[in-house]
């Protein structure tokens, strides 16, 4: 059995135990709320879909993932965008404000002040709503130095393809680094049951470490490790392999943002890894691997009392937690996993062939050194929405965008992705796009098809996520500047 350690969330002791992500440690001591969105503070929480229902303030540090936080010793932790505490979160009545009266946020709406002096104060207000966390307390010391890699081939992902390139690579004679989002590499494959093939000893693994940016078509690749204290990484490729794998998309029903509506990497995280229970009752919803997620799911103890295809799924019940899910009836349960439809997060591999000044675009030049492997090149599934769409189901929660807020301007005449992006600011959150822009782009081809095939992704663009700026300093003088 792991050591215990107790860590303190919102000023309250929590016991934890060491080894485990603070996440799944509050997920434990049954505490599944742990964020808010944005403009109407409703409730969110882990839920490996939406990045800004894991972030909190972590000893002073704000925005940090409470998924890639490690116990160790003990931390202190606390909600943000509360006011004046998180225990008496007066914030909370923004609830109950229509939807309609924050689309594009508050900056857009017709109660702003015209005088310049009343106007000041009404922007201090309105960035002190919008923010999701105080400015970090500053400490000396010294800054975490990067370190600059030259490597023959990079792999990013250590599933069975990205095993599979890394073994090849260095049968052939070549210097090879595997970057990994977990601990041990092929986590979630491993979770699944699945028998990975050994990797090659001679194979350097960077474990625990996010690549949050691709340059000059692949011939430079930045990375930063999820412990803020060690350096960021500049790896100098000659090619570069993305075996990232796929993620599943949230499903577009109303209270998708609940927390407790968890994404299939998340569940077999927390069941399998961590010996978490999901819950009391568990429904478990995809595109064709729902019941072989469920199976896993149960062998872990959980009690599944509902397994069906995502197309089916009508709704999700609840207010401040998810209390039950509608499908041919209506099943009460305080946990709904989704597992599909996936899709890959497009981020890296945009970057890659990305090419233009304002909105980039993808390149067709042949230059690029990266390649794309695995489950990560499949065709993406495609996204189901209902019959009817409900115009309370979020589509980027951090920012309060729901389908009602997209749906009106699309009858304002827009379809253009990256003006929507804009006008709702839809992605602009952490999740930089994903999976919020894969939604959006659901929502517009169904409600304007004759527009579809002319919308243009939004850019994707580096960093993304993980590095901090204390990361980023420590790489003065490791990159020479584009001439």
């Amino acid at each position: 059995m792991n050591e215990p350690v107790s860590f303190f969330w919102n000023g309250r002791a929590v016991a934890g135990q060491a080894g485990e992500s603070l996440a799944a440690a509050l997920w434990r001591a049954g505490i599944r709320t742990t964020a808010s969105t944005r403009k109407r503070h409703r409730p969110l929480g882990p839920s490996g879909s939406f990045i800004a229902g894991c972030l909190a303030g972590v000893d002073g540090r704000p925005n940090t993932r409470l998924d890639r936080v490690f116990l160790a010793e003990p931390v202190r932790a606390t909600e943000q965008n509360t006011w004046p505490s998180p225990r008496f979160d007066l914030l909370r009545a923004a609830r109950l404000l229509p939807a309609r009266l924050v689309y594009g946020g508050f900056e857009h709406g017709a109660f702003a002040p015209g005088h310049p002096r009343l106007f000041a104060v009404w922007e201090r207000m309105l960035a002190f709503l919008a923010g999701v966390g105080d400015a970090a307390h500053v400490e000396e010391g010294p800054l975490p130095q990067g370190r600059r890699i030259a490597v023959d081939v990079l792999i990013v992902g250590g599933g069975v393809a990205g095993r599979a390139a890394a073994n090849a690579a260095v049968a052939e004679g070549r210097s090879v680094a595997l970057v990994s989002l977990s601990r041990e590499p092929g986590s979630f494959a491993r979770s699944l049951g699945v028998e990975l093939p050994p990797l090659d000893p001679r194979v350097e693994i960077f474990s625990r470490t996010e690549v949050f940016g691709i340059y000059r078509k692949g011939g430079l690749v930045a990375a930063a490790p999820f412990d803020p204290r060690q350096g960021a990484l500049i790896f100098t490729p000659g090619r570069t392999v993305l075996a990232v794998g796929r993620r599943s998309i949230p499903p577009l029903v109303r209270g998708n943002h609940l927390p407790g509506v968890v994404d299939a990497h998340f569940a077999l995280s927390l069941a399998v890894d961590a010996g978490v229970a999901l819950g009391r009752r568990v429904v478990v919803v995809g595109t064709g691997a729902e019941t072989a997620i469920a199976t896993r799911l149960k062998n872990a103890g959980a009690n599944v009392v509902a397994v069906a295809s995502v197309g089916k799924l009508q709704g999700i019940l609840g207010r401040n937690a998810v209390t039950g899910a509608v499908l041919d009836r209506r099943f009460a349960c305080d946990c709904l996993v989704h597992a599909g439809p996936w899709r890959v997060d497009p981020g890296l591999g945009f970057q890659a062939m990305a090419e233009g000044l304002g909105q980039l675009g993808t390149s067709t030049d042949a230059g690029s050194s990266v390649s794309v492997i695995g489950a990560a090149a499949a065709e993406p599934d495609s996204i189901l929405l209902p019959e009817r769409l409900d115009a309370d189901a979020y589509v980027c929660p951090c920012m309060d965008v729901t389908i009602g807020e997209v749906l009106h301007r699309i009858r304002e005449g827009e379809t253009d992705l990256e003006v929507l992006k804009r006008l709702t600011s839809c992605g602009m959150g952490p999740c930089q796009g994903f999976p919020c822009w894969e939604m959006l782009a659901a929502v517009v081809a169904k409600a304007a098809p004759q527009a579809a095939q002319a919308v243009p992704r939004p850019s994707h663009r580096a960093p993304r996520r993980a590095l901090t700026v204390a990361q980023a300093a420590g790489l003065h003088g490791l990159v020479e500047p584009d001439r």
